[in-house]
């Protein structure tokens, strides 16, 4: 005889059993949900948050005079001027130094290379941290130079009829005249500016021509197998009477080229084309680039009102447009940051959008920098080095 009881007793059992499991199930999901949930705000609110004040984790002492110029190199301090260059941390040691005696020293800097030219003179330097630094002589005077992330410099020499960008080598003890770009002035114009890839195989030179009205043009050279086969001119681009502000390399092989009313992107430089043209109908007042980025800031100029900053992937892509009121005499660009700074305020803008950080120091101060650790800055002014802590 079947017993009733006992099957009823056991697909009860099954059913218990069958609803804790839901239960458990449910619960477990409901607890990944809340945890996710409570560490995406987290987050967002850590990436997001926004500082008002500072604290002094470190204070040296300056000895320099008021000749010596920073600026900031991989969150470090590197420090120049006319009698020698050296490299700082955050400690104030120094961790490389090169002497030299020059007028007018300018600085470049690409990957781990720093070149130092005397402007009007002919000499220049080339420091990578590794060695007491290589030292160039030229045979006519330096109008400007780049320095590739290789260790390859552009210069240009003022002749007296024209002008030559000629890329050297200076780790080449045999040959380190590797190209020379001659410009006749007359003919080709005077040259505005230029910028070496980071590769050193490319250069990109923009020229005013004056005879015959006003002409703004951009010249593209490679210096590869490609470029031989075409004299290294390989593509050039007409501005008309726009005048050429800036060349900057902001990738590997990708171009900006910045002026009066907007910039233009390129890449390939074996056969450049233009991948993205931008034109503003306000006035731009700055820019500034990293690796990764242009921004533009347009405006009024004297003015804090209506201005708008706007940050362009090199691709052409606008990851970010926000209206601000700062006051301002630079700009810097340093990993997801975007710095402002006057000589006595400063305001840290997120490249999200989000402000970070918004002070105005009792006194006047010189520089403010990104320093190694997060949060934490080089601020210096006319006697003190500190490194400040953001919170």
């Amino acid at each position: 005889m079947y017993d009733f009881s006992e099957k009823e007793f056991e697909d009860e059992r099954k059913r218990k059993k069958r609803r804790r499991f839901r239960i458990l199930v449910i619960s477990i999901g409901a607890a990944l949900v809340i945890g996710i949930a409570t560490i995406v705000t987290v987050s967002y609110y850590y990436m997001n948050r926004s500082f008002s004040g500072y604290d002094v984790v470190g204070e040296i002492s300056r000895t320099d005079s008021n000749n010596v110029t920073y600026r900031s190199f991989q969150n470090k301090l590197l420090k120049y001027s006319r009698d020698g260059i050296s490299l700082l941390d955050g400690s104030g040691k120094t961790l490389w130094n090169g002497g030299y005696e020059m007028e007018n020293p300018l600085v470049d800097v690409c990957g781990d290379y720093v070149a130092v030219a005397d402007i009007g003179a002919k000499k220049f330097y080339v420091y990578n941290g590794n060695d007491p630094g290589v030292e160039m002589e030229m045979t006519f005077p330096i109008g400007r130079l780049k320095v590739a992330a290789n260790g390859k410099v552009a210069v240009l020499l003022h002749d007296v009829d024209s002008d030559v960008i000629n890329i050297y080598d200076p780790y080449n003890k045999v040959e380190p005249l590797k190209v020379e770009v001659p410009t006749n002035v007359t003919d080709n114009g005077y040259p505005l500016d230029f910028d070496i890839s980071p590769d050193g195989d490319s250069l990109v030179a923009a020229y005013m021509l004056a005879s015959g009205g006003m002409e703004n043009k951009v010249c593209f050279y490679n210096f590869t197998e490609v470029g031989q086969d075409q004299n290294t001119l390989v593509g050039g681009k007409s501005f008309e009477k726009n005048m050429i502000s800036c060349i900057e390399f902001i990738g590997e092989d990708e171009v900006a080229i910045c002026h009066e009313n907007g910039f233009s992107f390129f890449e390939n430089m074996k056969k450049p084309e233009m991948i993205f043209e931008k034109i503003f109908d306000k006035e731009i007042k700055s820019l500034a680039y990293d690796e990764d980025h242009l921004l533009v800031l347009t405006g009024n100029a004297g003015s804090t009102e209506d201005q708008s900053v706007h940050l362009f992937s090199f691709r052409g892509k606008e990851e970010m447009s926000e209206k601000i009121g700062y006051k301002y005499t630079d700009i810097l660009m340093a990993d997801q940051e975007i710095i402002f700074t006057d000589d006595q305020s400063c305001h840290i803008l997120r490249k999200n959008g989000k402000e970070k950080f918004s002070f105005d120091f009792e006194k006047k101060y010189e520089y403010f920098f990104p320093a190694q650790r997060d949060n934490q800055y080089f601020l210096l002014d006319g006697t003190t080095i500190k490194i400040i802590k953001i919170g």
